[in-house]
């Protein structure tokens, strides 16, 4: 059974839907840790219509409760390839790849229009593109822009290396860090003609301490629901 502080939860939404307005930010809550569709809706009360999910199952659930515009934040499963096709069908999907035969496949067996993202690895060295390997970045998104089925949304991490700060400082120093990276890989990628990027982040202790994102477009915090704000 879980039980939440329904007042406190919505209050923590409404915090979260506040500082990233406030930013004039993309709010694009991750629904991994709650995965319900009655706290889905506390979201959709403050103003948020963009979602990030971590699985197809999972995007397909809240799709059917009437969400259509969804980031599977995972590298894309290749063997989900009918699923995925289903569901950018009827929504605004958006996936995520890290490198060419991901995007080779999706190119070849596509049926419907998708948002494609580079996962870029900011030094947290979980998944994604290295941020300092522009020749691979570079090719990546050319191959993605290539496809008439892909559209090269931006860049997109998860900045695990705010978890290991011990102090509000480190918090955004390590933040910081990352944003200067993705904005290195954004500027090269613009250089190379590729204009309109965005850039998407998420990770709780940044969203719990920040007020100022910097160049960023969308913030992805997963961990507003069942943790204070404050």
């Amino acid at each position: 059974t879980l039980l939440l502080d329904a007042t406190r939860a919505q209050r923590n939404i409404a915090r979260m839907a506040a500082k990233a307005q406030n930013n004039r930010l993309r709010f694009r809550p991750h629904f991994k840790t709650h995965q319900s569709a009655n706290v889905g809706e506390w979201f959709r009360t403050a103003g948020v219509t963009a979602i990030t999910v971590s699985s197809v199952a999972m995007a397909r659930s809240f799709a059917a409760h009437g969400w259509d515009d969804i980031t599977i934040a995972f590298p894309t499963n290749l063997r989900e390839i009918d699923a995925i096709n289903q569901l950018a069908a009827h929504t605004r999907l958006h996936l995520l790849v890290e490198n060419l035969a991901a995007v080779d496949f999706l190119a070849a067996r596509l049926t419907a229009p998708v948002a494609a993202w580079i996962e870029v690895d900011a030094g947290y060295r979980r998944s994604g593109v290295a941020w300092d390997d522009g020749a691979s970045l570079t090719s990546l998104a050319r191959r993605i822009v290539a496809c008439d089925r892909m559209a090269l949304q931006g860049l997109l991490t998860h900045d695990g290396g705010t978890y290991a700060a011990r102090s509000p400082a480190e918090i955004a120093d390590a933040y910081a860090t990352t944003i200067n990276r993705l904005n290195h890989v954004r500027n090269l990628l613009v250089d190379h003609g590729f204009l309109g990027l965005e850039i998407s982040i998420g990770d709780t202790p940044a969203c719990s301490v920040l007020d100022d994102f910097g160049l960023v477009d969308e913030i992805r915090r997963g961990v507003a629901v069942e943790r204070r704000v404050d």
